[in-house]
């Protein structure tokens, strides 16, 4: 029974390698008129805006733009204002050994 196996998986590995070639040979052109027929309907532009779109949320997840954006939208009233209570002073914990 195990050599029936093996001599299935080669023989559907061949038949693959024997199949892709028709299969790229038929899928290049398709994809291509696929692709024509989205700029001809000028989906292009909705294709645009979501390219755009998702270049700008990646940009703004970055802790720096992030950052200096939080600055520029925050009142100033809210930039000079002090805490009301000083913070403790911060120690470092005593080694164990």
């Amino acid at each position: 029974m195990k050599i029936v196996a093996h001599c299935a998986a080669w023989s559907l590995a061949f038949c693959g390698v024997l199949v892709s070639p028709v299969i790229l040979i038929f899928a290049v052109p398709f994809a291509i008129g696929v692709g024509t027929d989205i700029v001809e309907s000028s989906a292009a532009l909705l294709v645009a805006v979501f390219v755009v779109g998702s270049a700008a949320l990646l940009t703004l997840c970055k802790p720096p733009v992030r950052a200096s954006i939080k600055t520029l939208v925050r009142p100033a009233a809210l930039v000079d204002r002090k805490p009301l209570a000083p913070s403790a002073p911060r120690h470092a914990a005593k080694s164990i050994s």
